[in-house]
């Protein structure tokens, strides 16, 4: 026989005879089974009876009691409020045994004190029914001291309080003291009353601000779940405002929304000729995304009206790149002079050639990847363009990078890393990795669906799923394949480009040439000085003066030449030509893990041609710490008045006006390229390109009729 005594009364035990009152205690002491004694004052008697006839005792607790053991601040009445919305604090005693356990238990087991468990707590109290804050807000007050400092507040916040504190985590609400220091951004994917209560408050914020609120969200650090559902709805405005809409603005909505609406407004802008090809050769990246890809990839664009543009650049380009690649100025600018500068770099590095990759293609590539990290472990260091190898055809280009070499010198040098196709090979090689080492992946399915597709349309869209699958896959390589603490950095480049548009097979190669695509090859004679020769269709290349392993005749207008058997027809986006797109490669480096995120800078402005005037630089500085501008760079820096270190606000916008003495012509504008050196504390400085608006008012130009206004 055992006497358990249940001083609070509302114990249970299995196997035991429930005794409550002094009558039926008397009725079975003497008895042989076990007895559940209730009440303090019967347990005290009982005591006395079991110590004088040596019955032994033993205590026992109900859930409730336990409950309050671990919480003494609890009520009776709350402790069983919260049996009753967690029953399995009832039924499992090995959650009532420890605070932290008990705890974490509460928002689906996150560690107590982590920014995990804080945001679960802000969502779970504001999904609970009304009747039930009051006791979660008790709760919240009764295990606080489990939580360090830069929590507190979070669970210290009565009801009225929780959704601002919430939407300022989460970067769309301020507060009129400033920010909470939220040490971390908000670590969590959000539940569905969450994003109804941002898309509420986004909405009412619109009608006023406008495209600026999304400017707001993303000065104040909101996480990319956020930023998608509100680029959505400015989106939406934006279709039905289109005097707010710039390229600028394009470009930064569009890494956050689906492909489809952002070439929605891509469509939405105007469309028109480019702008001549800028002399300064750091500017061609600027142009081919602001000029050139808008009007190529326009529906309603006439592409003939585009063919004295196209043979301009091919005389630019032919030029300039043979003389980079004899060692003269850009050779840098050569994509295999890319890849053999990341020898010995202090990151491991993964190069992902995916085969064909437009610069068209690389802004849904890379808008994928900021969608897909979502804990926004990669940084973008900066997009340029690189030259590819010529000719625009795999067999020829591809080696070049691998070997970091021209192609006629590629098969007698060792690789630079390995270059597998196979996914499971890459990770392999990046999990042995070391900082310093090159790991190449070769994706030939971003040259494979245009290769395979029948139509224009299907290509594009096969290339949205093509890209997000490479987009994630890219993701699983970095994040988890690369042991933590190795310094990593992630390089998409390609080996070449590709025509953007549905080719005819229309031109004859040269005699004695065998075409391959919009390329052909055999043996030129008569070779002038210079090495190449622009032609009425396309241009001749010497292999001597383009380290290549043969002549080769290149298109450089819009059509393909007919194949080895005489075939005719159209082909989808095909290469081995000299168009901008084909040559103009992307080069895009990603570092991971970096200290700080890359502020977004843009500049804007208006004046006139040669006059005095004042440009506007802007920074959206999304890190919860400031930055230093160390250092101003490109042609328009030498145009600006006044610049200096500047600090940055942390997650705010910060904005300077600056004077310019002499505002540039029209002509000028491609030429301009703005790049800032930034720095958080006294950490390794990074530089971000500059977003460019321009524009200049000219009363006279060169085509200027003053009779015009009498006809």
């Amino acid at each position: 026989m055992t006497f358990y005594l249940d001083a609070a009364g509302d114990a249970q035990r299995e196997g035991t005879q429930s005794v409550r009152t002094e009558a039926d205690f008397l009725r079975f002491a003497l008895t042989s089974q076990p007895l559940l004694l209730h009440g303090e004052r019967l347990c005290q008697w009982a005591e006395g009876f079991a110590a004088g006839r040596r019955i032994p005792v033993q205590k026992v607790y109900s859930p409730r009691a336990e409950l309050q053991q671990l919480l003494p601040s609890l009520l009776p009445e709350e402790a069983k409020q919260v049996l009753q919305i967690w029953p399995e604090f009832a039924h499992d005693a090995t959650l009532r045994s420890d605070l932290a356990v008990l705890v974490g238990h509460l928002v689906g087991g996150h560690a107590v004190g982590s920014a995990e468990h804080a945001a679960e707590w802000l969502m779970m109290r504001l999904e609970v029914e009304v009747e039930q804050q009051d006791l979660l807000s008790r709760l919240g007050e009764a295990f606080t001291d489990l939580i360090p400092n830069p929590w507190k507040h979070v669970y210290h916040a009565d009801h009225g309080a929780l959704e601002l504190l919430l939407l300022n985590w989460l970067g769309v609400e301020t507060v009129d003291t400033g920010s909470w220091p939220w040490p971390v951004a908000f670590p969590l994917g959000l539940k569905a009353s969450t994003q109804r209560l941002v898309l509420e408050r986004m909405e009412q914020q619109l009608p006023a601000q406008g495209a600026e609120a999304f400017t707001g969200w993303q000065a104040r650090g909101a996480i990319p779940e956020v930023l998608k559902l509100g680029a959505t709805l400015v989106a939406h405005w934006l279709l039905t405002h289109s005097e707010a809409l710039t390229p600028a603005l394009v470009q930064r909505l569009s890494d956050f929304l689906p492909v489809q609406m952002g070439q929605n407004l891509s469509a939405a802008l105007p469309v028109r000729l480019p702008a001549p090809l800028p002399e300064q050769v750091e500017a061609w990246g600027h142009w081919m995304q602001r000029d050139y890809l808008p009007y190529r990839t326009s529906a309603t664009a006439d592409q003939l009206a585009l063919l004295p543009t196209l043979r301009a650049f091919a005389k630019q380009f032919l030029a300039l790149y043979a003389k980079a690649l004899n060692g003269g100025a850009h050779a840098d600018k050569l994509v295999w002079q890319r890849c053999a500068s990341l020898q010995g770099s202090r990151a491991l590095t993964l190069v992902a050639v995916c085969d064909g990759l437009s610069l068209a293609d690389l802004v849904t590539l890379q808008r994928h990847l900021t969608q897909q990290d979502i804990t926004r472990r990669l940084s973008d260091l900066g997009s340029q363009v690189a030259f590819s190898a010529l000719p625009t055809i795999t067999k020829h280009a591809k080696p070049t990078l691998e070997h970091g070499i021209a192609r006629v010198l590629s098969d007698t040098v060792a690789p630079l890393g390995v270059m597998p196709t196979q996914e499971s090979k890459v990770r392999q090689a990046l999990e042995q990795g070391k900082p310093g080492d090159i790991v190449f992946w070769n994706y030939v399915e971003t040259d494979s669906l245009y290769h395979k597709a029948e139509t224009l349309d299907q290509a594009k869209a096969k290339a949205g799923t093509t890209l997000l699958y490479l987009a994630q896959r890219l993701l699983g390589l970095m994040l988890d394949a690369i042991p933590v603490g190795v310094p990593a950095q992630l390089v998409i480049t390609t080996d070449h480009g590709r025509l953007l548009l549905a080719s005819r097979r229309s031109v004859t190669p040269p005699m004695g040439f065998t075409p391959e695509g919009r390329a052909s090859f055999g043996k030129w004679e008569d070779i002038p000085a210079q090495g190449y020769e622009v032609g009425e269709d396309y241009a001749f290349l010497a292999r001597s003066t383009f380290g290549m392993t043969k002549d080769v005749a290149v298109l450089w207008n819009n059509e393909t030449f007919v194949n080895a058997v005489g075939a005719t027809g159209l082909e989808i986006c095909p290469h081995g030509g000299i168009t901008p797109e084909e040559v103009l490669i992307p080069w895009v480096v990603y570092a991971r893990d970096l200290e700080f995120r890359l502020p977004i800078v843009e500049v804007s402005g208006k004046g006139e041609a040669e006059k005095p005037g004042t440009l506007r630089v802007r920074v959206i500085n999304p890190n919860p710490l400031p930055l230093t501008v160390t250092a101003w760079d490109g042609s328009l820096s030498l145009l600006l008045e006044g610049t200096a270190e500047w600090t940055l606000t942390p997650n705010d916008v910060t904005e300077r006006d600056f004077h310019v003495g002499r505002w540039p012509r029209s002509a000028d504008l491609p030429k301009l390229v703005l790049k800032l050196t930034v720095r958080a504390g006294h950490g390794a400085p990074q530089t971000v390109s500059a977003i460019l608006t321009v524009e200049t008012e000219e009363l006279y130009t060169p085509t200027t009729n003053i009779l015009d206004d009498l006809l």
